[in-house]
């Protein structure tokens, strides 16, 4: 990795490609349309750095955040549907509190796809990793059912503290299996709205076009009602 900035890192700053996605989702006024359009190609941009890792010999379940469900996740399933992956979906629709001064991401509704525990192993997406705290509880919520040979972590951003964090929240034994697939590393965090800087430009549900958490949660991804009245 090379230090481009004060505030980022990127992965790879010779990918042009994800420098001018993650630009796009900083640039001020954006509309819900042009980001969602540039979360659908991050994740698509992601599925093609995440393939190396994978085996198209085995099954693979794909686990989602309902806000993702219809753009970045939508790119990444494309990716690997045009590459004859076979993948298994679910989607969590997470609440967000804080107890204790720790956060927590209960689960409210979820959707698994038919034979999803026969996955080989888990790719779990997210478009911003702050904490840590939903992937924590989505990968939690998987293992109890798929034994997975390696659990896939892939965001567009990740902050600098997540990949620990994520980590100490597992014993050695399920935390050895992670990889990481990303395209920068941010260094601030603003404590009050606990959002990563820049990250991707600010609250991902508002910039998406939901207006709250709430609102999020009571949505139904297109990708889901495609696969439950198919």
């Amino acid at each position: 990795m090379v230090e481009t900035d004060i505030q980022r890192t990127y992965r790879n700053p010779g990918d042009f490609e994800a420098v001018k996605l993650l630009g796009t989702l900083l640039l001020e006024g954006i509309c819900a349309e042009d980001y969602q359009k540039a979360m659908y190609d991050l994740g698509f941009h992601l599925g093609e750095i995440l393939q190396p890792s994978l085996d198209r010999h085995k099954t693979y379940c794909l686990a989602i955040t309902v806000e993702d469900a219809d753009f970045l996740a939508a790119g990444l399933s494309d990716f690997l549907s045009q590459k004859e992956y076979k993948v298994y979906l679910a989607c969590f629709w997470n609440d967000r509190k804080k107890i204790a001064g720790r956060d927590l991401a209960p689960i409210l509704n979820s959707y698994y796809d038919k034979g999803y525990e026969q996955a080989d192993e888990i790719i779990v997406l997210k478009a911003i990793m702050a904490g840590a705290c939903v992937v924590k509880t989505n990968i939690s919520a998987l293992i109890e059912k798929v034994k997975p040979s390696a659990i896939h972590v892939v965001a567009p951003v990740m902050h600098i503290h997540s990949r620990k964090n994520l980590e100490l929240e597992f014993p050695e034994s399920i935390s050895r299996l992670f990889d990481y697939t990303y395209l920068a590393i941010d260094a601030r965090l603003d404590e009050a709205s606990h959002t990563v800087i820049p990250g991707v430009g600010g609250n991902v549900y508002e910039k998406l076009g939901f207006k709250n958490s709430k609102d999020k949660n009571a949505y139904i991804p297109e990708v889901l009602k495609q696969r439950i009245f198919a």
